[in-house]
Formats: structure tokens, sequence, C-alpha cells
């Protein structure tokens, strides 16, 4: 029976790792199309990281299939099952350490998306936000007192900013930004698929099933003392990684602090060039917003017209109330930039203003605003839940209807309970203009979806 068992947590081990390379690993709504049958269709975005990530996984089962083929005549208990059981922690060690870190750090295109993504929604589910100020309100037909709430803080961080000198300014104050400088943040468990999931359990599985206990192996084959062995390689390459991944987040954190203190002595060239440094270490800081000011303050200092110095001077007329000319640079960087991180400042700069006419009353203008946004980032879940609203107060049925399905199949995507809330109070708003127009068979439908556990 034990033989049995063995056998069959080998075969899942195998079976788990070969699922890891079908499936993905992380992915990230970036658009939205409508299918032939009315229904709309998530297009994702992937890191690079994940092939890469993949490829290792795959030569590194054939290699141990090749060693096992070429050794499978001379069978012995130690020499067969250490380069298993080692490949087994060498795979979960690279799956749960460093593809986190790597793809948070370095593909900044896909983070710095999916922590705006959960941003927004954290938004719409906070204890303060949009989920419960809605329900003071659904008496009322139309809801029309019903304000959406901002994206706070509005100094958007894809990962906390490191003020770091060297490894000895970490400690335990800082651990939770520690675990999200590894990769390990909100906005990737929020994305990470099922493939990356058989990785971690087929590499855990691959490890244990292929080691025994010490008193199956003789004394004399060196099996203790080679187990041993394991477990410390095990725990040592472990910190090693650790380390090795926080290495870029000190390096960059000391980088921002000489910029900052280059600053500090007027020497604005240096400091531009240490925020220079700061982003070669870390890519996704350069979506930062604190940086993208930065950045532009020094520039306009020397005398430069970039995109972030228009991105800077847009920030300070919003934060001053002139909210036209804010709005109208925000406009022009969207139609002028290619996407980065200016534009996706320029970005939620617009949705902040669009939402502040939608609170203020100025319904037309906070439509026209939020419907060219939803055309540049079909994957923005506060836009639609905004356009909701809009639709509701304005008796549009047939794009309420299309705005809650966009609404509903981007919001599907994230991996998380607090959805389901969101999806019912759309879905009732729905269900109130359907009763307005009469449409029985629509309501039962929206009815139905709106008490959906």
């Amino acid at each position: 029976m034990p033989s049995l068992l063995l056998n069959i947590s080998r075969f899942c081990a195998f079976s788990l790792l070969c699922l890891s390379l079908l499936f993905p690993w992380l992915r990230v709504p970036v658009g939205i199309t409508e299918s032939t049958a009315g229904n709309f269709v998530i297009n994702f975005s992937e890191p690079v990281t994940t092939i890469a990530f993949k490829a290792f996984v795959l030569v590194l089962l054939l290699i141990l299939c090749a060693w096992r083929l070429r050794h499978r005549r001379s069978y012995t208990a130690i020499p067969q099952l250490s380069p298993f059981c080692a490949g087994g922690i060498v795979i979960l060690m690279a799956t749960i350490i460093v593809y986190p870190a790597l793809t948070m750090q370095r593909c900044a295109v896909v983070s710095a998306h999916a922590s705006w993504l959960q941003d927004q929604s954290y938004s719409l589910v906070q204890p303060d936000g949009d989920a419960f100020n809605a329900q003071e309100y659904f008496y009322e037909s139309g809801q029309p007192a019903v304000g959406v709430k901002e994206v706070l803080p509005r100094s958007f961080n894809a990962m906390p900013t490191p003020i770091l000198n060297s490894f000895s300014d970490l400690h335990l104050a800082k651990l939770e930004d520690c675990v999200s400088w590894l990769g390990l943040s909100q906005s990737f468990c929020v994305f990470a698929r099922r493939g990356w999931f058989c990785g971690i359990f087929g590499a855990f599985l691959l490890a244990v099933s292929f080691g025994r206990p010490k008193d199956s192996v003789p004394a004399s084959a060196g099996g203790p003392r080679k187990y041993q062995l394991i477990r410390l390689f095990a725990f040592f390459g472990a910190c090693f990684l650790y380390l090795l991944c926080l290495c870029p987040v000190v390096i960059a954190g000391h980088e921002l602090a000489n910029a900052q203190s280059a600053t500090l002595k007027g020497n604005f060239r240096q400091a531009l060039e240490d925020l220079d440094l700061a982003q070669v270490w870390l890519p996704v800081f350069a979506y930062d917003t604190d940086l993208i000011c930065q950045r532009g303050w020094l520039e306009r200092k020397l005398g430069f017209n970039s995109p972030s110095v228009q991105a800077f001077s847009a920030i300070r007329e919003e934060e001053e109330s002139f909210d036209t000319r804010a709005a109208q640079h925000y406009c022009e960087l969207l139609e002028t930039q290619n996407p980065g991180p200016v534009r996706s400042e320029a970005y939620r700069g617009a949705l902040r203003l669009a939402l502040k006419d939608f609170n203020s009353g100025a319904i037309n203008r906070a439509a026209v605003s939020l419907k060219k946004l939803s055309e540049i980032d079909p994957s923005c879940i506060k836009v639609y839940y905004a356009l909701g609203l809009v639709d509701l107060q304005k008796l549009q049925k047939e794009r309420l209807e299309s705005d809650t399905a966009k609404f509903e199949a981007v919001y599907n995507c994230f991996q998380t309970l607090e959805k389901s809330s969101l999806i019912a109070s759309a879905h009732r708003r729905v269900a109130e203009l359907e009763f307005d127009y009469r449409d029985i068979p629509r309501l039962g439908t929206e009815l139905r979806a709106a008490i959906k556990p």
C-alpha cells in the first residue's frame, strides 16, 4: 500500500507539472471585444517571464527523465532519488520565489496594470467604497444621489517605494513591503492562474514523493547524510534567492536616496541620472506617480519640455483646481503619447476629473469623458461602474445592459470573493431599468443574476 501511494504521488507530480506547461500562470485583462453571439471576450496580457519559466521547467524535467532512463539498469536507492528530489526543490523555489519577483519587478507594463486594476477594485469594495455607499440609495429610483469614489491614494504606486541604503535598513517593520517587493502582492495573487499553482503543487509532490524517511535507507549508503544535505540545500537556497531578489530593490532604493540628496544640493542633472538608474534596476518604478512628478520637476528645472514635464504641470493644475486646463492637458497626453508611464498617469488624472464631473452633477460632460476613457482602456472597471450609473440616470437601457456586461466580464477575471456584491448591484440596476421599460423576461433574468450567490 505505501508503494502504491508513492507511485500515485509521483504520477500526480508529473501530471501537475505537465499541466503547468499548458495553463497560464498570470493573466491580466487589457481589452475586451464583442463576439458574434453578443457576448464579450476578454483580451489578456501575459508576462514574458512565464515563457522563460515554462521552458526552464520543461528542460529540467527532460533532463531528469533522460537521466532516469540512462541509469535504469543500475538501480540503487540514493542515486535514483536524489536528482528527482533536488529537481523538485529547484522547480519549487524557482516557481514560488523567483517567478513572482521577476514578473512584478521587471515586467513593468503587466505588473503596473495589474496593480492599477487592483486599486480600482479596492476602491469599489473597501469599507467606505462604492459598494457600501450605493446601498444607502437603492430604494430611490435611478439612484440620483449616488457618487463614485475616487481611486485612492491619488499617488499610484505599483510597489512600495523603497528609500534604502543597504540591507541593514530591512527590518521587521517593513515585512509587508518586503512581501510586495518579492512579487507576492495582492495584485499578483488576484491574477495568478492555475498553471502557477499546478507548478507549485507538482514540484512539492515531486520533491516529497522521491524522498524517503531516513530509516528506509541503508546507513551504509549514506542516506541520512544525503537527505540532510538536501534539506540544507532547500533552506539556504531559498534564503539566497530571497536575498538575490531583494538586491535590485535595495540598489534602486539607494539610487532614489542619492537622487533626493542630489536634489537638495541643487545638482538636478545628477538627480535625474540617479532616477534613471533606479528605473533600470526596477523598471516598474517608472509607473509611480511620485517618480513621474520628480522626473517632470527635474526636467522642468533643466529646461526640458518632455511628456513628464507636461504630466507634472497637469497634476499641479489639477491640485490647484484649474480643472479645465488640467483636463485639456491630460487629453493631449492621451492623444499624443504612446502607451507608457506618462500616458497611464494622464489616464488616471482624466478619470479623476471625469468622476469629479459626475459627482458635481455634470452628467453629460462626465458621460462623454467616461466613454472616451472606456475606449482607451477597455479593462477599466471603475469607468464601467460609473457609466452604469450614468446610463441609469439617463434611462439608457441598451447602454446600461452593454456596460454592465462589460463590467461583469472584466471583473470576473479577478480572483477575489468581494466582486460578487458589485456584480449583483450592477444587475440590480439593470433590473430597475428593465422594470421601467416593462421588459418582463429580461427583468427576471437580471433579478436572478442579482441574487445569485
